[in-house]
């Protein structure tokens, strides 16, 4: 049976708790190496990877540490992109070979161009399906590999050229009256006798001027008349080839 205690007893231990038991702590003297002054540390690896990129972004020196091979004509074809509208102005997007990696841009930019990358990401895009015909098999076009880079100095695009300046720089407009030009002189029938609509219609084909009234028949016989000393003419002149070879 479990023991009874009287309810005076257990109100007592609840009013006076017993006090806890807690270990003394011993404390050792400390050792000279601890009571001394602790040395101060050097920078680390990483803060001095930092400070010299740093002293070479401000001088004119590589910020990196250059290769010793040597490529005078390199085959690549990095081409820069107009940035979007995620972009800043200090950064810059190239398309650029599949094979390229982070520092092959950052070699060929500043051995190229001069200019120093700073930080570098790659984007990869996937190959798109593409079809020529309706009736022809799809295939994938080669995948696109973009790179972003940070730089120290901002670059402004310009901004795109209009249509209207495009159309001035490559005389659009020129070119339209040509082609009015070629429709209008190569007109047949009853359209020759049409206005001409190239440049104002300065430059023809002209409307041909009214001719004098001729009756038919005197138009037949002066017709006959100019066939007629047409053929003398000719006859003439080979009779005269023949006495200048004869030399008669």
């Amino acid at each position: 049976m479990p023991r009874r205690i009287p309810k005076s007893i257990k109100r007592s231990s609840r009013a006076k708790p017993p006090t806890p038991y807690i270990p003394k702590q011993v404390k050792f003297p400390l050792s000279k190496k601890a009571q001394a002054k602790p040395t101060p540390k050097g920078p680390s690896y990483s803060e001095r990877i930092f400070n010299k990129l740093q002293e070479s972004i401000e001088g004119d020196g590589p910020h990196f540490p250059v290769g010793g091979r040597e490529v005078y004509f390199p085959h690549a074809k990095v081409v820069l992109v107009r940035p979007s509208a995620k972009h800043t102005p200090y950064q810059a997007k190239f398309v650029v070979p599949r094979y390229f990696n982070k520092l092959d841009l950052r070699d060929y930019l500043y051995h190229v161009y001069g200019l120093k990358a700073l930080n570098i990401t790659t984007q990869l895009l996937w190959a798109r399906w593409k079809r020529d015909a309706p009736g022809k098999p799809r295939y994938r076009t080669p995948q696109v590999k973009k790179m972003t880079i940070e730089m120290a100095d901002p670059f402004v695009w310009p901004k795109p050229t209009t249509l209207q300046e495009i159309r001035k720089h490559y005389n659009v407009n020129f070119i339209k009256e040509l082609h009015k030009y070629g429709e209008d002189a190569n007109r047949f029938g009853s359209d020759k006798l049409k206005p001409p609509r190239a440049f104002g219609g300065i430059a023809g084909p002209y409307v041909p001027p009214a001719s004098p009234f001729l009756p038919k028949q005197i138009t037949r016989q002066m017709l006959k008349k100019k066939k007629v000393a047409e053929v003398q003419a000719l006859r003439q002149k080979d009779v005269d080839m023949v006495k200048n070879f004869l030399r008669l």
